[in-house]
């Protein structure tokens, strides 16, 4: 019974000290910040996608790589990878570059959408994951937004 005791107190603070390594999932913000088509092929496209990252958090994070999806009007569009290593700073940014490529098919799938929509602001989503340096946690994110493609109209101006 003896050495149950600290066995257990042992195993609280062990518990507790992982808890304290456990990412928060609001400490991240990605959103995409350019976009450019560099290649094309009948099958599919690929483009070159600057994200922007905070850093939410009070400690500087290395990451190792990130996966992740951009959906366009709720459909898939495009999907990246990247292992390109960055350290972002507490209360920071950092832009990474990365490859994605998308199908003929999540091509065709927008244009589609966009004729059915033609007046409506163009809603994207991009989720995936980041991994940290030294860790076998990744943080995952989760971002929404809307493009409106609309030019404002002029009025035209009356003198009097």
């Amino acid at each position: 019974m003896l050495l149950k005791f600290p066995a257990f107190i042992a195993l609280i603070v062990l518990l507790s000290a992982c808890a304290s390594i456990t990412p928060q999932p609001d400490q991240f913000k990605v959103n995409i910040s350019a976009i450019q088509m560099t290649e094309s092929t009948l099958m599919e496209q690929r483009f070159a996608v600057k994200l922007r990252i905070m850093n939410r958090g009070r400690d500087s994070v290395s990451i190792d790589g990130m996966s992740f999806d951009i959906e366009l009007n709720g459909k898939d569009f495009a999907s990246g990878v990247s292992n390109e290593k960055i350290t972002i700073e507490p209360f920071s940014e950092g832009v990474l570059s990365v490859s994605v490529t998308s199908t003929i098919f999540g091509i065709l799938r927008q244009l589609h959408g966009l004729q059915q929509n033609k007046n409506q602001p163009f809603n994207y989503e991009i989720s995936g994951s980041i991994y940290p340096a030294n860790s076998f946690l990744n943080i995952p994110f989760k971002e929404k937004g809307e493009i409106d493609f609309k030019t404002p109209s002029r009025q035209s101006s009356k003198n009097i």
